[in-house]
């Protein structure tokens, strides 16, 4: 964690106080199986909240969701100063917000586990190639998780309310290749055509153009060129693809954004700006290039509409409070 000023805030130290007495708590309830080291990262994961109020999400709060930690053959839960061994729900290499029941929860694995299939995997790019996965970049994951779990837990995502049964069915039936998930269709009407993908790219680099700007004037110039640049593109698109954009952009474009900021706390603006900020034009495959346009209109949001989250109830896409922002400054 970054270092302040040398003042100690009363509320810090009420943080501190309140973190020790429930990892003290975790101690003594928890099944002998978790180590220390998933205690640590639960108890600074939790020690991120007051940072993560003034993003502005309302009402979001990480205790109110349980969190489980999968070692491979088995969940260690987190909920309410307790720690529950279970079977595991999912055997996730990733992170992940998973309904169980008749709520949602954050599950990752271990960083034990994680370490291990990363190294039968060779590595994964980002990881590898940047300054790797540690405490930091699981505590930014949870926090990422989390935010989904509030997000499927109290809207309706532009319009769609799925109850965690009616999500769980639908996760399932997405990984079936019956040609019509999200990622297929993001896949074949922009990864496979290479006009669109151009495009795509174009509108990738406007947006990082316009993040980095400093002058309003220059912001709102190349946001206006990336609309009609995106306007181009998505007239070729499906119906159905142009969901999936707007959901992606608008669910894991925040959660991205959440993310960035945790683990800019925990390991400081260079690391930020290396894996977030000057990535933010890189074209992935499938919906991965939408964490990053839409981490980049939250970027500009904060810029242009500062209050932008107060209120936020995820029925609008991030386009919508883009350009309204943009035009209620013209």
């Amino acid at each position: 964690m970054k270092k302040g000023t040398g003042k100690i805030s009363i509320q810090k130290v009420i943080a501190v106080v309140m973190g020790a007495a429930l990892l003290a708590g975790w101690i003594f309830t928890a099944d002998r199986g978790i180590g220390s080291q998933e205690k640590k990262i639960y108890r600074e994961a939790a020690e991120q909240q007051g940072l993560v109020d003034k993003m502005g999400f309302s009402g979001f709060r990480l205790e109110d969701y349980p969190v489980a930690m999968y070692d491979g053959k088995a969940d260690y839960v987190f909920y309410q100063g307790k720690i529950e061994k279970r079977s595991p729900v999912l055997e996730t290499f990733a992170g992940t917000a998973y309904p169980v029941g008749d709520h949602y929860e954050v599950i990752v694995p271990t960083l034990e586990r994680f370490d291990g299939l990363l190294s039968l995997a060779g590595g994964v790019e980002g990881m590898v190639s940047g300054s790797g996965y540690g405490r930091e970049e699981q505590i930014a994951t949870i926090w990422h998780e989390g935010l989904h779990a509030w997000q499927m837990s109290h809207f309706q995502i532009l319009g769609e309310n799925l109850t965690p049964a009616e999500m769980e069915k639908e996760l399932e039936q997405s990984g079936n290749e019956n040609g019509d998930s999200e990622e297929t269709l993001l896949v074949k009407e922009l990864d496979q055509n290479a006009e669109q993908k151009k495009r795509m790219k174009k509108e990738m680099q406007l947006l990082k153009t316009a993040a980095e700007k400093k002058d309003i004037d220059g912001m709102k110039a190349a946001i206006l060129e990336y609309r009609e640049q995106q306007e181009k593109r998505q007239e070729n698109m499906s119906a159905e693809a142009l969901m999936a954009e707007k959901r992606c952009e608008l669910t894991e474009g925040t959660a991205y954004y959440v993310e960035g900021n945790v683990l800019k706390a925990l390991r400081g603006e260079n690391v930020y700006r290396e894996r977030y900020l000057d990535t933010l034009d890189v074209f992935e495959g499938g919906r991965g290039k939408f964490y990053r346009t839409g981490m980049a209109k939250c970027l500009i949001l904060d810029r242009l509409e500062p209050d932008w989250k107060t209120g936020l109830d995820f029925t609008e896409s991030l386009d919508e409070l883009l350009y309204k922002a943009v035009e209620s400054t013209l």
